[in-house]
C-alpha cells in the first residue's frame, strides 16, 4: 500500500475540501505555492497529464502534493461526454505508485463504487478516508467556533433556532451564518430575533413544517405553506416527492422504532441523517403504521394524477393536502 496515494470521499464537498486541506499542509510542511503544489479537476483535465505530473520530481522544493478534485472515476458518476479517461492506466498507476509525490483524490460522492476494478484497485492499494457528515452537536460547535473567529458570539436560543431552520446541511448553515455575521456589524452576540430576521428556512425544513401542520390538522397554514413554496418557484411534482420522502422517513423510523433501535441506529440503518431521525421519530409518534401507509399510498396516487391530468398541478397538491 502506498500512504503517497490518498482518496477522501464524503457527501460534504467543503469538508471534504477542509480535510484535503488540511492532509496536504500537514504533509508539504511548508505553505503551498508553485512549485509543491498542483491542482487539477477530472470534469476538465485528462488522467494522463496528472499521472505525469505525479511522476516527475519536484523543483526548488523538497516535496510535492498533487490534489485531484471531482475525481468520479471512483463512483457510478457518467463522465462528462467530451473526456474518455484511460481507467486502466489509472489502475496501473495506483497498484505500481511508489513514488515519494502525494497525490490526493477528492471525491464528493456518499459512497465509491466498489463494482469497478478501480476501486478495488484503490481499496488495495491506497488510502481510503471518509468523511461523515457533521451530527447536530457538531454544527453547533462549527457555528460558534466561526463566530469566535470573527469575534462573535450567539445565544443558545437563536443557535437552536439557526439548526431548526437550515437543519444540519452544512453549505446552507454556512451561508447564513455568513451573512448573520455581516447583519450583526458593530454588535458581537447575535440573538434570536436576528436569526428570524435573517436566516431562511431551507427547504427540507420547510417540509418537515409541512408535515407537521398536517398531522397537526393545521390545514390553512399548511396550504399558505404550500403557496409560498410555489410562489418560490418550487415545482409541485418535487415538493410532493420531498412530502413522500418524508413520509417513507417517518414509517421506516416507526418500524425499527418499536423494534427497539435508537436514533443513531436508525439513521445508520436507512442511511439517513440521525437530526432528520429526530425529526421524523417526532412526527412519527403521532401516527399508527398503517395510517402511514394509507398516506404513502395517497401520495404514489398524487404523484400520477401531477405526472398525467390536465388539472393544474398546484391544485391537485393542494387537494392532496387537504385529504390528509
Amino acid at each position: 500500500m502506498s500512504s503517497n496515494i490518498i482518496t477522501i470521499y464524503g457527501e460534504v464537498p467543503e469538508l471534504i475540501e477542509k480535510k484535503a486541506s488540511e492532509v496536504i499542509d500537514q504533509y508539504l510542511d511548508d505553505p503551498k505555492d508553485e512549485f509543491n503544489f498542483v491542482k487539477y479537476n477530472l470534469y476538465e483535465n485528462d488522467l494522463a497529464p496528472i499521472i505525469e505530473e505525479t511522476l516527475t520530481m519536484p523543483f526548488f522544493s523538497n516535496k510535492k502534493a498533487v490534489l485531484v478534485q471531482n475525481a468520479y472515476v471512483f463512483t457510478g458518476e457518467k463522465p462528462p461526454k467530451e473526456l474518455n479517461h484511460n481507467i486502466d492506466q489509472l489502475i496501473e498507476f495506483i497498484e505500481k505508485y511508489d513514488g515519494d509525490t502525494l497525490i490526493l483524490f477528492e471525491v464528493n460522492h456518499s459512497k465509491l463504487d466498489e463494482r469497478k476494478k478501480v476501486v478495488k484497485s484503490l481499496k488495495k492499494h491506497a488510502q481510503i478516508k471518509k468523511i461523515e457528515q457533521m451530527s447536530e452537536e457538531d454544527i453547533k460547535r462549527w457555528i460558534k467556533s466561526q463566530l469566535h473567529e470573527n469575534y462573535k458570539d450567539i445565544k443558545q436560543d437563536a443557535l437552536d433556532l439557526v439548526i431548526e431552520l437550515t437543519g444540519v446541511n452544512f453549505n446552507i448553515v454556512k451561508q447564513e451564518i455568513e451573512k448573520l455575521i455581516l447583519f450583526l456589524g458593530d454588535r458581537t452576540t447575535i440573538n434570536k430575533n436576528d436569526v428570524h430576521q435573517i436566516v431562511n428556512r431551507s427547504l427540507e425544513q420547510n417540509v418537515f413544517l409541512l408535515t407537521e401542520y398536517i398531522q397537526k390538522n393545521k390545514k390553512t397554514e399548511a396550504i399558505q405553506l404550500v403557496k409560498d413554496l410555489i410562489a418560490m418557484k418550487e415545482e409541485p411534482i418535487k415538493l410532493l416527492a420531498l412530502i413522500t420522502s418524508n413520509y417513507r422517513l417517518f414509517y421506516q423510523s416507526k418500524i425499527l422504532g418499536q423494534k427497539g433501535y435508537s436514533g443513531q441506529q436508525i439513521a445508520k440503518t436507512i442511511n439517513v441523517h440521525p437530526y432528520r431521525v429526530k425529526l421524523a421519530l417526532n412526527q412519527a409518534r403521532h401516527y399508527e403504521l398503517e395510517s402511514l401507509l394509507n398516506i404513502i399510498d395517497n401520495c404514489a396516487e398524487t404523484d400520477y394524477k401531477l405526472k398525467s391530468s390536465y388539472m393544474n398541478k398546484h391544485l391537485i397538491l393542494e387537494l392532496f393536502i387537504l385529504s390528509l
